[in-house]
């Protein structure tokens, strides 16, 4: 607590000749945006952004599936921070990277709120603190069978095979079945069947967690169900991550002809 109070401390000593000083509590996408436009509408801001993982951008790196590198930030000059990446051929900047390289933006990580420093001190060192850490727990449903041994989370489970320090002794039990039950029909459901089913030597060439790749090189999961409330045609998935799980070579995808015949109810349903 100390140390992180001391950085903070020694942050703001430098920056005394600025108007407005501004704390950001978390480094994903929302704490960014505001980053973002905070330093556009205050030309003489300074804005530190902390956050308690040792590596910036949150969903932008932990929550998007690693075989879609066009949509993680695959380059930003914290050269410190995500020096063993390797880039990619085609380099990606877009305005999470420019915000990071930002002349009034610093980044300061594994610096947790409450346990490496107050609200209170943050509020004494900063003319404006802006909570933008989100939701790290998931929702509890209180049903029978929630808790048992090899039910997981999306986010567990995302956070797994993405490396985030959080899930990494997860160790999700992919050898006693060759079936797995995924229950919702969005795009994050067809990310966590995609990397259930795809060839393990094309998720070699991307940039899953080590010990994920290893488990899944094991792994006995043959046959995944996509478990919805609705019908397929209420899908919350994109065309896109859909035709990528299409794609999978060797894979035979079951869907009934029926279900994708739009009833009058499922009309009221699109048009509400």
């Amino acid at each position: 607590m100390y140390q992180a109070r001391t950085l903070l401390s020694r942050s703001f000593a430098t920056l005394s000749n600025h108007p407005l000083r501004v704390c950001i509590v978390g480094s994903g996408p929302a704490g960014l945006y505001t980053a973002e436009k905070t330093l556009k509408a205050h030309q003489e801001a300074q804005v530190d952004i902390i956050d308690r993982l040792p590596t910036p951008f949150g969903l932008v790196r932990s929550g998007v599936a690693p075989d879609h590198p066009e949509t993680k930030v695959i380059y930003f000059n914290f050269a410190c921070i995500y020096s063993e990446l390797q880039k990619l051929q085609q380099i990606v900047i877009n305005q999470f990277s420019r915000v990071a390289q930002h002349e009034r933006c610093s980044f300061f990580g594994n610096v947790s709120l409450c346990s490496s420093i107050s609200l209170s001190e943050l509020r004494q060192l900063y003319h404006v603190v802006v909570l933008a850490y989100g939701a790290e727990s998931d929702r509890v449903f209180h049903i029978p069978g929630e808790d048992l041994f090899g039910i997981h989370s999306a986010r567990e489970f995302v956070w797994w095979y993405n490396g985030h320090p959080d899930c990494r002794n997860l160790n999700p039990d992919l050898k006693s079945t060759d079936t797995a039950v995924i229950l919702g029909q969005g795009n994050v459901a067809l990310d966590v069947a995609r990397i259930l089913l795809r060839p393990t030597e094309e998720l070699a060439t991307t940039d899953i967690a080590s010990h994920a790749l290893n488990a899944l090189e094991e792994s006995s999961i043959r046959k995944v169900y996509l478990v919805g409330r609705r019908g397929p045609v209420q899908a919350a998935c994109t065309t896109k991550e859909l035709r990528e799980v299409l794609g999978i070579k060797n894979l035979f995808v079951n869907i009934k002809e029926a279900d994708l015949v739009k009833t009058p109810a499922d009309e009221v349903y699109f048009n509400s």
